[in-house]
């Protein structure tokens, strides 16, 4: 668009009515208006049929030809109208669009059989006519964000509420009887076809033992009914039968690949033959039984001791026994005596009376006076030494009878 002041340079085609009816020329020379009156160009429209404002100081170019009589009213009439702003006609036409629920019928088709084109209101308007959306949150949501941050209703949604779901399904499940049942049935019968796999199952038990004896007896106490499940193998149990046995020390268990139970057994080592009330038995270095004995000729090899107790102190026995290397030969055994000392034994019917306290030093002053001047080897029935400051001798009676010839002889004195 010129202003109204310059020449149009050719003719532009005149509007025509959103209607379809006949073109609206502007006249060659505009009529006279106030200057300081506005342009109002309410019949100027854009290509969607909506009204444009017009420029600051510019108006639309004349139309040549003749006007006719009906546009020359229409133009004076709007001159001479009052003024109004298109915006406010905007806004009050896309409020009373917004208000009225009816729907618009579209407009008649025209003699070409196109429909105009609806007036729809811009997206300024749009976003005029709507309400504007309040940023501040409702007294609901602002009650529970500020619940939220408190720690301990933070914790209880995120801990407790699980954990109370949980205990809830937990107590429905298990408050029925027979559904606690149908379950205990179900996890037994899952561990028994577990438990009763072929990989579990022990087919052969393996004793080693240094005597065949021991490792039969040892099979025969266990009492194992094969195959059976390795979980069903109480290996205690198993180990404590095992070392019942009077020959065994101890016993090692373990399951190796192929269903192989495995049993090594540690003997106990019999050092010595003792001779109780019930028979000849063998004890170890501990005084543990071993085996019995039916006679002595059996172990010949292993020296003997006998009396009540005499197991018990089979340690002190043993350091007696060493002590005696010089005479081992003539060696019989050891008695003990009121379960709190000992008598060695020699052959010939000797017997060296020990004291309870110091009974290896006085057995190494018998030794010493033997090895000294024979007295072993002379006729005495025994040596005792439970008094260490006062030891006696006791004779023979035939060794008493030359005692008494050889000292009357040396005082002149009777015999009788």
């Amino acid at each position: 668009m010129r202003p109204l002041s310059e020449t149009p340079r050719h003719a532009e085609p005149p509007l025509r009515r959103p209607t379809g009816g006949a073109p609206i020329p502007f006249p060659a020379t505009p009529p006279p208006r106030p200057v300081e009156s506005p342009v109002d160009l309410r019949l100027i429209h854009d290509e969607d049929d909506n009204p444009v404002r017009p420029w600051a100081g510019l108006a639309p170019e004349p139309v040549e030809g003749p006007v006719p009589e009906t546009a020359r009213t229409a133009v004076a009439n709007d001159v001479t109208a009052p003024k109004t702003d298109l915006r406010d006609t905007m806004a009050s036409a896309s409020r009373d669009a917004l208000r009225s629920p009816e729907p618009v019928a579209p407009p008649p088709a025209t003699a070409s059989g196109h429909r105009p084109k609806r007036r729809i209101l811009s997206h300024r308007a749009q976003r005029a006519a709507a309400p504007a959306r309040d940023p501040s949150p409702s007294k609901l949501a602002y009650r529970l964000h500020r619940m939220w941050l408190t720690p301990g209703v933070r914790i209880a949604v995120k801990a407790g509420l699980p954990a109370l779901v949980l205990a809830g399904a937990i107590v429905a499940t298990f408050v029925d009887e027979s559904r606690r049942l149908a379950i205990a049935e179900t996890l037994r019968e899952t561990r028994l076809a577990f438990e009763n796999r072929p990989e579990f199952q022990v087919r052969t038990l393996s004793v080693h033992s240094e005597t065949p004896a021991v490792a039969r007896a040892i099979a025969e106490r266990m009492a194992l009914e094969l195959p059976v499940s390795s979980f069903h193998l109480d290996m205690d149990d198993l180990r404590a039968r095992a070392e019942a046995l009077d020959a065994v020390a101890s016993v090692s268990l373990r399951i190796r690949g192929g269903g192989v139970l495995e049993a090594a057994a540690e003997e106990r080592v019999p050092v010595m033959v003792w001779r109780s009330r019930d028979g000849l038995k063998l004890v170890d270095a501990e005084g543990h039984r071993v085996a019995l004995l039916t006679t002595r000729a059996a172990r010949p090899d292993l020296p003997l001791i006998a009396g009540d107790g005499a197991a018990d102190a089979i340690s002190e026995a043993r350091i007696l026994l060493a002590a005696t290397a010089p005479i081992q030969n003539r060696v019989r055994g050891l008695v003990r005596v009121g379960e709190r000392r000992w008598d060695l034994v020699l052959d010939r019917d000797q017997r060296i009376l020990l004291p309870a306290t110091g009974a290896l030093q006085s057995l190494e002053r018998v030794l010493a006076l033997h090895a000294a001047q024979d007295l072993l080897s002379r006729d005495i029935v025994s040596v005792d030494l439970r008094n260490p400051s006062r030891p006696t001798i006791r004779l023979t009676e035939a060794a008493k009878e030359e005692f008494r010839r050889i000292r009357s002889l040396s005082t002149g004195a009777s015999s009788q």
